[in-house]
């Protein structure tokens, strides 16, 4: 009896080590600023929300000029994404990557690689609030 309990906490010891050496944890992004350098700032609501997309651009694709009224977070699951500013030069994105878009300014995203580009994309935001503004109205630069 005595050796049945033994065995029973030697496994499940082993049950719990292995379950620890599965997890394994990889940083991708810890910011306190855009990509281009503005200070996070969470909205100010008693309805908050958070939505997350997938999103696929083709090669030559791009998302449109637009901008995000709400803090945004963007991880490249596959492919390389550029992103055009008006303010600042272009930046790349590759697979593994991740980064906090710029709040109220206008960009766009475009896949220049002869493979889709995929992303996900969380917004941080509030019921009923656009998280995605395209620039219809806007000129293109």
């Amino acid at each position: 009896m005595k050796t049945l309990l033994i065995s029973f906490i030697i496994l499940g010891f082993a049950t719990i080590t292995t379950a620890q050496q599965a997890l394994k944890v990889s940083p991708i992004v810890k910011a306190t600023a855009s990509a281009n350098g503005q200070k996070l700032q969470y909205p100010q609501t008693d309805k908050p929300e958070i939505e997350s997309v997938l999103i696929e651009i083709a090669p030559g694709g791009e998302s449109g000029r637009h901008m995000h009224p709400v803090p945004t977070y963007v991880y490249i699951l596959e492919g390389t994404l550029t992103i055009e500013s008006d303010h600042g030069s272009p930046r790349e994105y590759a697979a593994g990557s991740g980064f906090l878009e710029s709040m109220n300014s206008w960009h766009n995203g475009k896949n220049l690689g002869q493979a889709p580009v995929k992303f996900l994309v969380v917004f941080v935001s509030e019921e009923g609030k656009k998280n995605f503004i395209p620039a219809e109205a806007q000129p293109k630069r």
